[in-house]
């Protein structure tokens, strides 16, 4: 057995490595400037920013066989590699002002690659190394994922101010210096049989990876007296209504979330560049608009990833509570986010002022994280866990579609309200008008999402009871 000491360090080592793996969060807090610099449109920016989420989403399978099959060493190698190379690339393209939209598309595909091969190698290891609090070992190196961009943002606010050149410089380094300090006593773990295999997991067993101490082998509470749905998957789990009410569900909440994630740079600028305004007092100190726009979004995603590890943790908690505590089904804490969301997206219709844009970033970051901690959980209630990452897997790809859409949509109803400046650039001075048409709509599926909500919980309890109706009645139930 590895001693505590060594069990700890590697705890340690893999929570530092969840800093390297949230880095993808930052891209907002450049983006607006590596468009200007490149000449690209604000739906070109969104695309780009798509393109990382897709590389987090289509890889979480192919790095859970990586790490099951190859081991951490493998994963960490790909993982940190891919990293540092395409922050290199980005680098390399904003410092020459070199474009090109595609290849800026796969450099960001490649950081959410890498950001996955890396965050699974440290989740099972933790997992694995502290069998018995597999949710608390595992919450550590998640903290620091959804910490990323507000340790990052402070930094680029303190020693970057309006050099982004440079502080994607401090990326590559701090990426690479991080790898290679936390990686290689975790590849001992392969070298040294560090393990005991009889605790060895594959991914597929370990499904609290975002819970805070629940037991692995807890049984699932039932929906309102129905059949519990154990081990469903493949064509069976695709023609149960429960799951297309998740996907449905996990689609609006995670989209409504990454819209707003990737697109609060151009808030920031949009709000700041409609309200600034030059000091009168010859003796104040003049701050240029385009260092006050970045420090700006630098604080809207520190905040962002501060309120979206709280979001984590206390889904956890609050999951763990209503379930063991007053034995009552998960699904109902989807309505927090639920309600939540819709809150926001009323905020994003009616914020005028830059500064009271963080309550609404703080919120956001709030509810996707907990959105995040909490669909897995009930994936696995539901549809039990033999069968969990393929079925969390389906669900969790849901937002790649809407996220592009109302990304893409920002994107171009931002790009309707610019105009060229007199230094040649464009930009908008419209304030909240210049994206107001969007948050319209994502109003609206933000309500018929509390709907499904609505529907996948009080809809189990009408057909629960009517079941027990039949039962009592003699009635032969209807076959779902």
């Amino acid at each position: 057995m590895p001693s505590t000491i060594t069990k700890s360090l590697v705890l340690l080592l893999c929570t530092f490595l969840g800093l390297v793996c949230g880095t993808l969060y930052l891209y907002s807090s450049y983006s607006p400037q590596l468009a200007q610099r490149l000449n690209y449109l604000a739906t070109d920016s969104s695309l780009i920013a798509l393109c990382g989420s897709l590389g987090v989403a289509v890889t979480g399978p192919v790095a859970g066989v990586v790490v099951d099959r190859k081991g951490y060493s493998v994963s960490l190698f790909i993982g940190g590699t891919s990293i540092c190379l395409a922050y290199y690339g980005l680098k390399r393209q904003y410092s020459q002002a070199l474009s090109s939209l595609w290849y800026l598309c796969f450099l960001l595909f490649s950081v959410g690659l890498g950001s996955t091969f890396i965050n699974s190698a440290c989740l099972k290891c933790c997992a694995v190394l502290f069998p018995n609090i597999r949710g608390v070992a595992t919450s550590l190196p998640l903290a620091l994922y959804g910490l990323s961009a507000m340790f990052y943002s402070v930094v680029a606010s303190v020693y970057y101010p309006g050099d982004t050149s440079g502080f994607l410089g401090f990326l590559i380094l701090s990426v690479g210096v991080i790898t290679v300090i936390c990686s290689p006593q975790l590849m001992l773990c392969d070298f040294r049989d560090l393990l005991p295999k009889r605790h060895r997991a594959s991914n597929s067993e370990i499904i609290q990876l975002t819970t805070i101490g629940q037991k692995i082998d807890s049984e699932p509470i039932k929906y309102h007296g129905l059949h519990h749905n154990s081990e469903l998957s493949g064509f069976e789990l695709l023609r149960n209504p429960r799951f297309w009410l998740l996907f449905i569900a996990t689609g609006a909440f995670a989209s409504l979330g990454q819209m707003y994630i990737y697109t609060v740079g151009y808030m920031v600028k949009a709000l700041v560049t409609n309200t600034f305004t030059t000091p009168v007092d010859p003796t104040a100190e003049y701050v240029p608009m385009e260092v006050v726009i970045q420090q700006e979004q630098q604080v809207q995603v520190g905040l962002l990833s501060v309120a979206n590890c709280v979001g984590r943790l206390l889904a956890g908690i609050l999951g763990d509570i209503i379930s063991q505590s007053f034995r009552k089904p998960r699904g109902w804490l989807l309505f927090i986010p639920g309600i939540g969301l819709v809150a926001t997206q009323i905020m994003g219709l009616s914020i005028t002022d830059p500064h009271n844009l963080e309550w609404a970033s703080m919120l956001q970051g709030f509810f996707y994280g907990f959105t995040f901690c909490i669909m897995p959980i009930i994936v696995g209630d539901v549809f039990g866990m033999e069968n969990f990452s393929g079925n969390w897997g389906l669900v969790g790809m849901s937002p790649i579609v809407p996220s592009f859409f109302f990304t893409n949509h920002f994107g171009k109803v931002y790009d309707r309200h610019t105009v060229m400046s007199e230094l040649g650039v464009t930009v908008c001075s419209l304030g909240n008008g210049c994206y107001r048409q969007v948050y319209k709509l994502t109003l609206g599926v933000s309500v018929l999402a509390i709907l499904v909500v609505a529907t996948f919980n009080f809809g189990e309890r009408y057909l629960a009871s009517r079941s027990l109706y039949q039962k009592r009645a003699g009635i032969k139930p209807e076959k779902q």
